[in-house]
């Protein structure tokens, strides 16, 4: 089977987890027989403006340009890359989403795939997908988050893929929609530290739906508690400055901690998980919470908030604490009381060399049932059941609506 994937990005983007899921499954398709390619703007999420040749440079990417394209093969996936420069992801395709439209015909008409692979919401985005299926050919969605609120959206997909039971269930209910969870592939090269020395408590991403509420005083609360225990910032879209804000709004300031540090976006996970000895993900919401399931393969329990797909990126081990009920409309950090149990679980953990190696153990064993060797076959097994059916036949299977109410994020 011939598989195209298309993402509205760079699929090599460190900043998005959906990018590197998406391709991570293509590269499982591709390591279980499929022929697979992979067409993208190299548009990128990240903060740091930087270019096309430079991204791909600092993950020692090689590849060759022609004209306004680069071109790699990465894996046994070949990528077709539009450099769209400095431009974000939400911010190309006013000036070439003509050009990747057409480059995306030229794909379908010389490669043929049987196979759309794809995510985006934008209406330039839905015009692919009808242009993908007149020639023939199946589209399927890699549901990667909460946001879109129309089931109509999701009438042009012959299938639909999300990580988490719990996203899956999500859109069930909300929008009554069908859809198939299986956990995003989590690649262990990319992934696992070649050498560990655990000394930081960790975050990632510090957004307000990443928790940065709560991070602010926790980090406000552990520097003035337990100055001796390090911890660690890594930024992405969050960055550690907009935390000192958020302490500073609130009449602490974190920059007076010795403790506290931070450091910029990485090109791979495996450069952050090094020297992590306990990861913290209190997320308001997840669809599954990919960092979670980078720190079982590193053998570092994660802390989490245990909401949405969570509980399954954990797989049982880690450990699970409250949030503040009213986080989610909340627009200053939260009070001292509300970190206590996150704060006591970091102490434990640092004091007490049993309870962190037992709890090391069991994120080395959740961690296998993530690994590509256990998921490949599913991914396989789920891609080819669409070998024996027609476009019309799947589509027939959803409703018809009207385009009007259409909503999208």
């Amino acid at each position: 089977m011939k598989v195209l994937l298309y993402i509205p990005q760079l699929p090599f983007d460190p900043s998005s987890g959906a990018a590197r899921s998406m391709r991570g499954i293509a590269e499982l398709l591709a390591a279980s027989g499929f022929s697979v390619r992979c067409l993208a703007p190299t548009a990128v999420e990240a903060g740091i403006r930087a270019t096309a040749d430079e991204w791909l440079t600092q993950q020692a990417l090689t590849f060759t340009r022609t004209r306004d394209q680069l071109n790699l093969t990465w894996r046994s996936v070949s990528y077709r890359l539009l450099d769209t420069g400095l431009a974000g992801p939400f911010e190309w395709e006013h000036v070439n989403g003509d050009r990747l439209t057409s480059i995306l015909k030229d794909e379908i008409r010389e490669f043929r795939p049987d196979i759309l692979f794809t995510y985006g919401g934008s209406p330039a985005d839905q015009a692919r997908y009808r242009c993908a299926r007149q020639f023939g050919v199946k589209v399927v969605f890699g549901l990667r988050n909460a946001a879109y609120s129309s089931a109509e959206f999701f009438e042009t997909f012959d299938g639909i893929l999300t990580p988490s039971k719990y996203l899956s269930g999500f859109y069930a209910e909300k929008l009554g929609l069908a859809s198939s969870p299986i956990p995003p592939p989590i690649d262990q090269a990319d992934t696992i530290a070649a050498n560990r020395d655990p000394i930081f408590f960790a975050t990632v991403n510090p957004t307000r739906q990443k928790g940065a509420l709560l991070t602010a005083r926790l980090a406000e609360e552990l520097g003035r508690r337990r100055p001796d225990i390090p911890f660690l910032i890594v930024e992405s879209r969050g960055c550690a400055g907009a935390l000192t804000r958020l302490g500073l709004d609130a009449g602490f300031d974190l920059r007076r901690h010795g403790n506290i540090m931070s450091s910029p976006a990485v090109p791979f996970p495996r450069d952050i998980y090094g020297p992590v000895k306990a990861l913290l993900v209190p997320s308001l919401n997840e669809a599954f919470g990919r960092v979670a399931a980078e720190a079982l393969m590193n053998g570092i329990p994660p802390i989490t908030s245990g909401r949405g797909g969570l509980p399954e990126a954990a797989n049982g081990a880690g450990f699970t604490l409250p949030l503040p009920a009213d986080i989610d409309g909340a627009r200053t950090p939260v009070t001292a009381a509300d970190v206590k149990p996150w704060l006591d679980l970091i102490e434990r953990l640092e004091d007490d060399s049993d309870f962190y190696q037992a709890a090391c153990q069991r994120a080395s064993t959740a961690a296998e049932a993530l690994s590509p060797a256990s998921l490949g076959p599913r991914y396989s097994a789920w891609f080819r059941s669409f070998a024996n059916k027609g476009v019309t036949e799947l589509s027939t299977t959803r409703p018809k609506l009207q385009t009007k109410d259409l909503q999208f994020k």
